[in-house]
């Protein structure tokens, strides 16, 4: 039987939760900063579908005190962690926690500064708590349905919300390459980029976390981020409600509402570059099927 819950406690625990994690995982990147440094050996690695998705102990770790903080209260709830459900999961309308305890794990393993912890809580299959956060920069995000999306930071502490960008040409994006490297997928990033430069993108990055990519669409740092084929639950779930309680969209890169035990994700400031976006992406799959043909 599920534990009672109220929505203010969900996020408080959460936070913790996020907060105690974020400092474990700082201080595990800064050793291993130190250790390549020195030519000690950094941080053990397994890799998961490819040799561009891996996983570290810290990862590991990291899902285990997350995981021991939430049963401590609820124990009756669901968990959908990235290291102990990767092989499978299934979301039912039963509370459900959501953890990606490094989200970011390639930037972990190498020392850039881009990794987050991520926490998402779901009832009836719907997000209704979100927390982030991001323990080298010292940030928290947070959301909740219906309550707004937040920021705590030393640059500013309050409530956000997007930057409002309608147009392309003053859009700062993200994307990102995923973990694929076959041709059929190098294409399918090739020719997203294209169709976002060709139509004049201010600026086109890739950072490599999920969840700050939406984090940073709430806030109103960038304003649309594209991700296709890979990215999973964990991943963007909890920047899915940030990212709508700051006045932005989100939805399937595809058309349709945005499905949580999918593998895409789309994310923009306002619903007229929302639909710019999903050109974009509709164009770029004509493209592709016509370069596929052209291997054949």
């Amino acid at each position: 039987m599920a534990a009672e819950f109220k929505i203010h406690d969900v996020l408080a625990l959460a936070k913790e939760a996020a907060t105690k994690a974020g400092t474990f995982v700082a201080d595990a990147r800064a050793k291993n900063f130190v250790d390549r440094q020195t030519g000690k050996n950094n941080s053990a690695f397994q890799t998961k579908s490819n040799s561009t998705d891996v996983v570290t102990v810290t990862d590991q770790k990291s899902e285990e005190m997350i995981t021991g903080i939430i049963k401590k209260h609820y124990p009756g709830h669901k968990i959908i962690g990235e290291e102990s459900s990767n092989s499978g999961y299934e979301l039912t309308e039963a509370p459900t926690w959501i953890i990606d305890p490094i989200d970011g794990t390639t930037n972990f393993l190498h020392g850039f500064p881009y990794t987050c912890v991520l926490i998402a809580f779901a009832v009836k299959k719907e997000v209704v708590v979100a927390v982030l956060r991001d323990p080298v920069h010292n940030e928290t995000f947070y959301a909740t349905k219906g309550g707004g999306c937040f920021m705590e930071s030393p640059m500013y502490t309050g409530k956000v919300k997007t930057s409002g960008c309608e147009d392309i040409k003053k859009a700062y994006v993200m994307v990102d390459a995923g973990y694929g490297r076959s041709d059929k997928e190098i294409l399918r990033f090739h020719t997203r980029c294209r169709e976002l430069l060709r139509r004049k993108t201010q600026g086109l990055r890739v950072v490599g976390s999920c969840g700050l990519n939406m984090a940073y669409v709430a806030c109103g740092r960038i304003d649309g981020y594209v991700e296709e084929e890979c990215p999973k639950i964990w991943d963007f779930a909890p920047g899915s409600l940030m990212v709508t309680e700051a006045g932005g969209f989100v939805g399937d890169p595809h058309g349709g509402a945005l499905n949580l035990m999918g593998r895409s994700v789309m994310a923009a400031a306002t619903k007229p570059l929302f639909d710019v976006l999903g050109t974009c992406v509709k164009e770029a799959v004509k493209h592709m099927g016509e370069l596929l043909k052209e291997l054949k």
